[in-house]
């Protein structure tokens, strides 16, 4: 491989033909070209600073106002969409720098195989006037906003890495289905299927408000490391839940009938309000305040303490 030389300008001798010269101008260390007419330009002048492109790939730099990011942006994303032969195995990536986007409304994500990527891999690409998607199988990370983070239903090949939105984010107080994989995301109060969907997805360390994770529609999907308030994890909790932790009327706290391992809930947790039922297995779980549900069916507690103090093994 060859070497960008170091020199004064007029000790580069101009190149032949249809060519340039490239080097560092020894006093000012810019990389600078050389044409065979023998004028000189810096490097910069033929680079555009704020779009890189290649054949996979676009970056973004986000370095104008929030208005000129945006738009930016969105003319990386259309002249992504006029690409053929996008494929789950042939993706194209919008590399997003560090910014704040301000679009008209809703950032609208509507075109499969097309992923958005913080540069840094931090949540620190702001869209100011939230996010909606409807594609299914995209690749999100670093994406933030303090509006609701819209996703539409049953999106079950949506990934959401390190992303951060506000109330009724990824699946707000809606009826819809929240599949999909999520890690290390937050959101606020109703998030990862609000109050009234259902949480069928993979959700990894994630963090949320209260009635989060599903409520009345029911927790189905599988847990791991997730937190979140009051009212959280389903009403009725079918999933697989490892080591969670929610306030109080969670985790499936009118019918848990899934697994849980070392999860920590709440008075009236884990099938405890009037009437629930307790058919699920429980591992080295624990409330905060209250006694455990008498388990009914197959249900088994292994190892649990409940919010006096007091083991429960049934």
């Amino acid at each position: 491989m060859g070497s960008v030389t170091r020199s004064q300008q007029n000790n580069i001798t101009s190149p032949n033909g249809n060519s340039l010269a490239v080097f560092v101008e020894g006093l000012t260390g810019v990389m600078k070209v050389k044409d065979v007419m023998g004028n000189i330009q810096p490097l910069s002048d033929f680079i555009n600073s704020s779009t890189l492109e290649g054949t996979q790939y676009s970056y973004v730099a986000g370095n104008g106002t929030p208005t000129e990011n945006a738009t930016e942006l969105q003319t990386a994303y259309n002249l992504a969409k006029t690409i053929v032969g996008l494929s789950a195995t042939n993706r194209f990536k919008i590399i997003v720098g560090t910014g704040k986007y301000e679009f008209v409304g809703q950032f609208l994500i509507d075109t499969q195989y097309i992923d958005f990527v913080s540069l840094t891999g931090d949540a620190d690409v702001e869209f100011t006037n939230g996010i909606s998607v409807t594609a299914n199988n995209v690749f999100l990370k670093g994406l933030k906003t303090s509006l609701p983070f819209q996703i539409d239903t049953n999106l079950n090949l949506l990934i959401c890495d390190t992303c951060v939105g506000g109330n009724q984010s990824f699946g707000g107080n809606t009826n819809i289905i929240v599949s999909g994989t999520f890690t290390n995301c937050v959101g606020g109060i109703q998030s990862f299927g609000g109050s009234n969907a259902t949480s069928s997805g993979i959700f990894n360390n994630c963090v949320a408000g209260g009635a989060s994770f599903s409520l009345a529609g029911g927790a189905t999907g599988i847990f791991n490391n997730c937190v979140a308030g009051n009212s959280s994890f389903g009403i009725t909790a079918l999933g697989t839940f490892n080591n969670c932790v929610a306030g109080t009327n969670s985790l499936g706290s009118g019918t848990a009938s899934g697994t849980f391992n070392n999860c920590v809930g709440g008075n009236q947790s884990f099938g405890g309000v009037s009437g629930g039922t307790l058919t699920g297995k429980l591992f080295y779980c624990r409330l905060t305040s209250g006694t455990f549900q008498t388990v009914s069916g197959a249900g088994r507690t292994y190892y649990c303490v409940d919010g006096n103090g007091n083991p429960n093994n049934q």
